[in-house]
C-alpha cells in the first residue's frame, strides 16, 4: 500500500519537515572516492534504488550484521507481525473509565481495538514504534489519518499502561477515545528516527518497509558501494563513516534522534525534560573535552551491538581517564583524579536515573558529574 502524504492533512508537510531537518549541517567524512559526501541519519530518502538493504551489507560484514540485527536501533521499529512483544503477547488489553483498549494478534496481522461496551472501533496496526526493551507504542490509520494508539506496552510492568497524562479525564467520545492524531510534526517525530527509509517523495511506502534503524541509516544509501565492492574497484566506493568524526560532530549526528543540543536550545527540553537529550547532558559533563576521543559516543557505546544495561560494565571506560588509586598521579593521558569512594560501579554515583514527569521510565543522566543526594537537578 503506498499513502499518499498529500491525501492526509496531518503529514502534508512531511517530507518539507525532513529536508529542513537536513539543511545546515552535513559531514566531510567518507570512506571511498568522493570526500565530500555528506550524510546524517534522518536525510530523507530520494530514491529507494539508491539502497541495497542489510543484507547486501551482510555479505562482507557478517559478523557485524548478525549483531547490529539484535539491537534495539535495528527494532527501532517493526512490522506487527514481526514485534517480538507481540509474538510473546498475543493479546493485551487495558481498561480506563468506560473504554477498553485491546491489541489482537491473529496469524500476521495485529488489530487495535477500542470499546466502550456497546460499540467499538477496530483498525489493524500498521507500524510498533519502539523495540520494547522499555516500551513500545502502536500507530494505526483511521480514515485517511495516521493515530497513535493511546497505550503503550512497558518492560517493567509486562503490560499495557496509558501512554498519555493518567491525570487527564477519560476522552469524550469513543472517536476521541481512538487515541492522538498525529500532526506533521507528530509523524516526523516518529518516522524520521524509527523507519527514515521509507519516506519518497510525497509518499510514505509501506510495500517496501524498512522498518527500524540498521546500516544504511547511519552509513548512508550503499548500492553504489556494494557495486563497486563486487566489481573490484573499491576506490570507486563511497560510503559514509560516522568513526571518523570528531567528538562534537557526532554529537549532533547521533543527536540527530537521540535530542540534539540544538532542540535543547530552541527550548522543545526544559528543566528536568533535558536528560532526553544524552548529547546536551554529556557537554555539560566536567570531563567533556572536544579534542579527546574519549567523549565521543561511541567510546562507551557500540552502535553495533546491544547496549550494556549493567552500570558496572561502564568501569573500564572511566578508567581510561581517571587513575584507580588514591596514590596515583594524574598524568596527560589519564587527567582524572581518583574516585574516594572507590573505583567500580562509576556510572551509578556519577550518572543517576532521573524520573521524567508523566512518564514510568528511569532515564540515565548523561550529565558526568558528582551527583548529590537530594541536590537540585542541574539544567
Amino acid at each position: 500500500m503506498r499513502i499518499n502524504l498529500g491525501n492526509a492533512r496531518c503529514l502534508v508537510l512531511l517530507t518539507t519537515a525532513l529536508a529542513a531537518a537536513a539543511v545546515g549541517r552535513g559531514w566531510a567524512r567518507t570512506s571511498g572516492g568522493d570526500e565530500d559526501q555528506k550524510w546524517q541519519p534522518t536525510r530523507p530518502v530520494v530514491r529507494l534504488e539508491d539502497y541495497v538493504g542489510s543484507a547486501g551489507c551482510a555479505h562482507c560484514h557478517r559478523a557485524i550484521f548478525e549483531k547490529q540485527k539484535t539491537t534495539d536501533m535495528a527494532q527501532a521499529a517493526a512490522r506487527p507481525a514481526e514485534s517480538r512483544v507481540l509474538l510473546e503477547h498475543p493479546t493485551l488489553s487495558f481498561e480506563r473509565g468506560p473504554y477498553t483498549y485491546s491489541l489482537r494478534r491473529e496469524g500476521g496481522q495485529v488489530s487495535f481495538t477500542v470499546s466502550d461496551g456497546r460499540d467499538k472501533i477496530t483498525e489493524p496496526v500498521f507500524l510498533v514504534v519502539g523495540a520494547g526493551a522499555v516500551f513500545q507504542t502502536y500507530l494505526i490509520e483511521h480514515q485517511g489519518a495516521y493515530y497513535r494508539a493511546p497505550v503503550n506496552y512497558y518492560s517493567a510492568q509486562g503490560k499495557l499502561g496509558l501512554g498519555e497524562d493518567p491525570t487527564a479525564p477519560p476522552p469524550a467520545s469513543l472517536e476521541a477515545a481512538l487515541g492522538q492524531r498525529l500532526t506533521a510534526d507528530g509523524v516526523r517525530g516518529c518516522f524520521r528516527c524509527h523507519s527514515p527509509a521509507n519516506v519518497v517523495g510525497d509518499r510514505f511506502d509501506t510495500d517496501r518497509l524498512v522498518p527500524g534503524d540498521a546500516c544504511e541509516v547511519c552509513h548512508g544509501p550503499g548500492a553504489k558501494h556494494v557495486a563497486a565492492m563486487r566489481a573490484g574497484k573499491p576506490r570507486e566506493s563511497v560510503i559514509f563513516n560516522p568513526a571518523h568524526l570528531r567528538p562534537e560532530e557526532e554529537l549532533d549526528f547521533c543527536g540527530d534522534c537521540h535530542h540534539s543540543i540544538q532542540e535543547v536550545k530552541k527550548g522543545n527540553l526544559r528543566g528536568v525534560r533535558t536528560v532526553l537529550s544524552q548529547p546536551y547532558r554529556l557537554v555539560g559533563s566536567r570531563c567533556w573535552n572536544s579534542a579527546d576521543p574519549r567523549s565521543r559516543c561511541a567510546f562507551c557505546h557500540d552502535s553495533h551491538a546491544p547496549l550494556v544495561q549493567e552500570t558496572a560494565a561502564y568501569d573500564a571506560k572511566c578508567l581510561a581517564c581517571h587513575v584507580s588509586s588514591g596514590g596515583a598521579p594524574a598524568r596527560a593521558d589519564q587527567p582524572g583524579k581518583p574516585c574516594p569512594v572507590g573505583p567500580r560501579d562509576c556510572a551509578h554515583c556519577h550518572m543517576p536515573k532521573v524520573s521524567v514527569p508523566d512518564s514510568p521510565i528511569l532515564f540515565t543522566d548523561h550529565r558526568i558529574r558528582i551527583a548529590q543526594s537530594g541536590a537540585p537537578y542541574p539544567e
